[in-house]
């Protein structure tokens, strides 16, 4: 039984409440807008690209697919003058060159029509490890929708007639009053609703996930799961009222073909057909005249449903960027130990980066307990700081941690989780911290800080 409350946050994507954990999963400000600016962006992956055939990226703590999907839509878009439609004559001019190369370094090598025009120089770019415990997130992913505007959640609630400036702040009260007694769980903050429509009414162009995106982590997890993807579970929730708004049906559906007939089964009569009316049918005219097989060859996708603790052990790459992800350090210790970043940074190649949300100094010092060069990654949009860089590489950290950060770090707030073994539960790894902190000779912080203040020095330098 699901254990969360989907939402929506203020850039028009959607957001998950635990109810467990009493927390959310993800940036109330917006949830899409977080992974392009404190994963995607940072990561520097556009220079990548112009030097490497292949980067690797290890997302933690996967979810529902926020950064692989925004970082999935940046290489689409680096990419598109590679994987747009070809005419019949681009087809034979690379048929003919292929094939011509191919002579050139090998006689009896030739290529059949098929590969020839499959080869078309587009190659797996980016291969892509995905992290996750919760094997049911993981398989809705992609049915999630990936933006609706502050504009489409106003005009779902507020009826036709109301929608205008003026109107809108005359009734909304008594509307609130009424509507609030008629409303499901998830809209009961309608008050908060009605606002998006004026605080965002639009999310930044470039933020936007690009529509073949969901179709390809279908395709990857119909490989992973087989027969098992949309099992009895995924069926019961697909069937409950909250999916029709939260859920893009289009993608159940193409999922459930999928499913039936199997992607590499379909005869290409019928595959030809069903692709025309899901994908051409539900994408803007931007995506039309993109070859949907040319960009899927972009990606190679894996999942790892498990304890990422287990799973990290599993893994042999070499990685170019890792999104540490995971849920707040107070409620997932496990996955911000000095134990567990030190299997990062095994995998760590020599110049690449560790990225994270969190700006606090206990993170921060893991990091540095595992002698990465520590700094902070800067928002050009906001002018502030939104999270942390760690890398072997220091010409990697553009904006290192300041004298006050690094003291910060030095205090007991610094003191970071431990997991011998990578075994312990999460009482045990609080419990353990709990215990260093109260036996540690560290200054406290609310010392450092006062000291700071004193001598007149308490703001960050930038």
């Amino acid at each position: 039984m699901r254990d969360y409350e989907p939402y929506y946050t203020e850039d028009g994507s959607i957001g998950l409440y635990s109810h467990a954990d009493k927390d959310v999963f993800h940036s109330k400000f917006g949830a899409l807008t977080e992974a392009w600016e404190k994963f995607v962006i940072p990561s520097k992956i556009d220079e990548l690209l112009k030097y490497k055939q292949e980067v690797n990226v290890l997302d933690i703590c996967y979810g529902i697919g926020y950064n692989t999907k925004a970082l999935m839509s940046f290489v689409i878009n680096q990419n598109k003058n590679k994987i747009l439609k070809k005419n019949i004559f681009q087809k034979i001019k690379i048929l003919v060159s292929i094939c011509v190369n191919k002579l050139l370094r090998k006689n009896d090598e030739l290529l059949s029509h098929n590969d020839a025009i499959q080869d078309d120089n587009i190659k797996s770019l980016i291969n892509i490890d995905c992290l996750d415990i919760n094997e049911e997130l993981v398989k809705l992913s992609p049915f999630f929708k990936t933006v609706k505007t502050p504009a489409e959640i106003y005009s779902d609630i507020v009826p036709e007639i109301l929608d205008c400036f003026e109107t809108y702040y005359k009734v909304k009260d008594i509307f609130v009053d009424v509507a609030s007694n008629f409303l499901p769980q998830n809209k009961r903050d309608i008050k908060a609703l009605l606002e998006l429509r004026f605080k965002n009414m639009h999310i930044d162009k470039e933020y936007k996930v690009n529509g073949l995106v969901n179709y390809i982590i279908i395709n990857r997890l119909s490989e992973y799961f087989g027969r098992e993807y949309i099992d009895e579970n995924i069926k019961n929730i697909i069937k409950e009222k909250w999916t029709s708004q939260f859920f893009a049906k289009s993608l159940i559906k193409y999922a459930k073909f999928n499913q039936f007939w199997g992607y590499n089964l379909s005869s290409m009569s019928i595959l030809s057909t069903f692709l025309h009316n899901i994908y051409y049918h539900h994408l803007s005219i931007r995506n039309k005249n993109i070859d949907f097989k040319a960009a899927e060859r972009l990606f190679n996708m894996h999942f790892y449903i498990n304890d990422a603790r287990k799973s990290i052990l599993k893994l042999n790459r070499e990685y170019d960027c890792i999104f540490l992800d995971a849920f707040t350090y107070t409620k997932a210790p496990q996955l911000w130990s000095v134990e567990f970043v030190a299997e990062l940074v095994k995998r760590l190649n020599t110049s690449g980066v560790i990225l994270t949300y969190s700006n606090s100094a206990q993170i921060r010092n893991t990091f540095l307990e595992n002698n990465l060069y520590v700094g902070k990654i800067y928002n050009e949009k906001t002018k502030t700081f939104v999270g942390t860089i760690a890398s072997n590489d220091k010409s990697k950290i553009e904006y290192p941690l300041d004298n006050f950060e690094i003291g910060l770090c030095n205090t007991k707030a610094g003191i970071p989780y431990h997991d011998p073994n990578l075994s312990f539960d999460n009482k045990d790894i609080i419990d353990l911290r709990e215990y260093e902190f109260k036996n540690s000779n560290l200054m406290s912080s609310s010392k450092y800080m006062k000291l700071r203040s004193e001598k007149g020095d308490t703001e960050s330098e930038e």
